[in-house]
């Protein structure tokens, strides 16, 4: 299909495109332009003379002048402008409907939570007017959504034809870069990254809103989309825009077998041959990619898509073709993206966790407050209803985290049973057992019951679960250890360590009713730790007083694998920086940019930390030894 139609490229020109600045669509275009003159020119050149040999001159000047004469395929015309119609028409439908939904949806919230504000004895006439308010706005929001889904969600026709109209659009992007074959081009075709973004994010909103419209997709074949979105979804060479990348996962989600209702989507995940190859890798090189947008709401957002990725993911796992994908991409990829992604995963873990265990403590003292009436109601209204909305809204924002929370940890807990090798990584086993370590402090803790409140399933927080998870993920790492680090790992956490705890976390997972030879398992690390706490203690005494060119400049530990950074300067022992580098790609100390392959190996400073060491060690054990000899000599004196 032609794409060089004067009238076509003057209307995509002012489009944002697919993976191409504004000047690098104008410089395509003027390129088009100049080999359509030139292409031009050499026809009525040919045309001219051959008419002179033949031909009059009237008629002459008659062909030439048809001969300049644009000729296009119509078909590419109404190809594109039915796309702008239907960016302007249908899609900004869906769009309007869509924002609706939302909106309406955030005001029965609020209605909700200023209707209980009321109930508990917040009724002010302030308070009155906003309710009375927000009902009128939802009484019109919701006949506007009403009117929206008559017209378009009950015309399941048109929708159709929409939907096959997208599928030529794929269908032809996809002939852009050689067809449906995996991997892409190294080069992405200037053709395809100058496409109107529009046109394949319309495409995805529209699958969509489909998805969940039941039986909309019943007799619609989806493998052409599929196999559009496995290819690109990964690709941030291909299709610059995160969240349109981000959007395709969603599609996926929406296609679950257990969330569609339908059982042909489950074919298309399970016997699926570019799904089975590349939809894993993919979905794991996005988890990584969403960490940074370039949006100011790029924070929040990325927990949004992770929360639909970790979905898919935790349904992948079950098939066992994806399973060994999976097995196999953390085989090849384990100091690569699926190292990136098992840190990030990590740190999503920590900080939703760390956030509703501690908002859960904002609730209770609120609830606290409440639960003393009379204090509560001597206090002004306004008072009351500040600190009731305060509830509401973290309520909202604990259910959220908590839920993603639970998600992170299920995936640690399943993937580190078949997978531990990444966790046990010089530059992650003590990243691991800390985090461990802190989870477990607050479910077993001497804390532990603060956290108590009227209605846990309401928050998504689940205490027992979330305990036998934690020791399931111990177990299923140290059964993985082949090299004795771990244990090593979990005793140097100075801010969560005590053997105590796990004593007392075995106890509560006995009450609470764990799986025995878990908890088993997780008593026979424990004592491990203990040793190896009290093997580091005597290494350290050993050691004595480390010099300072010796430590790490960041964790003030001993270095093992000294590295130079290229620019700074500074020398850094090589699992500390590489686990920065996991999550920042800037030199800590002056932040400039750093990969691993710019470390430069200290090779003199770790042959002098090796003969330190040595030497150490020679002086204990000859100090030692002549202590042993001294007992003797003094008894031949006294003889």
């Amino acid at each position: 299909m032609s794409i060089t139609s004067s009238t076509t490229i003057e209307l995509i020109s002012n489009l944002t495109a697919i993976n191409a600045s504004s000047d690098e669509v104008s410089s395509w275009i003027e390129s088009i332009n100049n080999e359509h003159d030139q292409n031009s020119a050499s026809g009525e050149v040919r045309l001219m003379e051959s008419q002179e040999a033949t031909s009059s001159g009237k008629n002459s000047t008659s062909l030439v002048r048809c001969a300049k004469k644009e000729n296009f395929s119509f078909i590419c015309e109404c190809f594109f402008m039915t796309a702008r119609v239907l960016n302007l028409g249908l899609m900004k439908a869906i769009s309007d409907f869509k924002h609706i939904s939302q909106q309406l949806a955030r005001l029965e919230d609020d209605l909700e939570s200023n209707r209980a504000m009321r109930d508990q004895g917040g009724g002010s006439p302030q308070l009155e007017q906003d309710i009375n308010r927000l009902e009128k706005i939802v009484e019109i929001l919701t006949q506007d959504k009403f009117c929206y889904e008559a017209q378009i969600l009950r015309d399941g026709a048109f929708l159709q034809r929409a939907l096959s109209f997208y599928r030529l659009m794929i269908l032809w992007s996809v002939d852009l870069v050689g067809g449906f074959k995996m991997p892409l081009p190294s080069q992405c075709p200037k053709k395809f990254s100058c496409i109107p973004e529009h046109f394949l994010d319309d495409a995805m909103d529209l699958l969509v809103l489909t998805s969940r419209i039941p039986k909309a997709l019943e007799s619609f074949v989806l493998d052409d989309f599929l196999s559009f979105i496995i290819m690109f979804m990964g690709s941030t060479s291909y299709i610059k825009n995160p969240y349109l990348r981000a959007k395709m996962v969603e599609v996926l989600n929406c296609w679950m077998p257990q969330r569609s209702g339908l059982s042909s989507t489950a074919s298309l995940f399970e016997g699926h041959q570019l799904c089975l190859d590349y939809l894993v890798r993919n979905l794991l090189k996005l988890y990584v990619d969403i960490e940074f947008t370039g949006s100011h709401t790029q924070f929040f957002d990325k927990f949004n898509i992770r929360h639909n990725i970790a979905e898919l993911l935790e349904y992948l796992w079950d098939v066992p073709s994806h399973r060994n994908a999976w097995r196999q991409i953390a085989k090849e990829e384990e100091k690569g993206v699926y190292l990136n992604f098992l840190n990030f995963l990590i740190n999503d873990s920590i900080y939703l966790l760390d956030e509703s265990l501690n908002k859960i403590l904002e609730l209770k003292e609120i609830e606290a407050e409440m639960a003393n009436t009379i204090e509560w109601e001597r206090r002004p209204p306004q008072e009351r209803e500040e600190r009731l909305r305060v509830f509401h809204q973290w309520e909202n924002i604990v259910r959220f985290d908590m839920k993603l929370a639970n998600e992170d940890v299920g995936m640690l807990a399943f993937t580190s049973e078949q997978i531990p090798a990444p966790f046990l990584l010089p530059e992650m086993v003590e990243r691991v057992a800390s985090m461990l370590n802190y989870f477990l402090l607050q479910l077993a803790g001497p804390q532990r019951k603060s956290l108590t409140v009227k209605d846990p399933e309401k928050y998504e927080f689940k205490p027992k679960q979330l305990l036998k998870q934690i020791a399931t993920i111990y177990v299923h790492i140290s059964r993985g250890d082949k090299e004795a680090v771990f244990p090593a790992a979990i005793s140097k956490d100075g801010r969560a360590y005590n053997d105590q705890l796990f004593a007392s976390a075995a106890n509560i997972l006995w009450r609470i009713g764990g799986d025995p030879q878990i908890i088993k398992e997780f008593m026979q690390l424990a004592g491990k730790a203990k040793a190896a706490a009290s093997e580091a203690m005597d290494a350290e005494a050993i050691l004595g007083d480390i010099p300072d060119e010796f430590l790490d400049p960041i964790q003030y530990t001993l270095m093992k694998d000294p590295v130079i950074l290229p620019s700074s300067k500074v020398t850094i022992d090589r699992p500390v920086i590489i686990r920065h580098l996991l999550s920042d790609s800037t030199d800590p100390f002056n932040r400039s940019h750093l990969t691993q392959d710019m470390l430069i190996p200290n090779t003199e400073l770790k042959l002098q930390i090796e003969e330190f060491v040595r030497s150490q060690q020679s002086r204990k054990r000859t100090a030692a030894e002549s202590e042993i000899g001294e007992p003797d000599g003094t008894a031949d004196m006294v003889e």
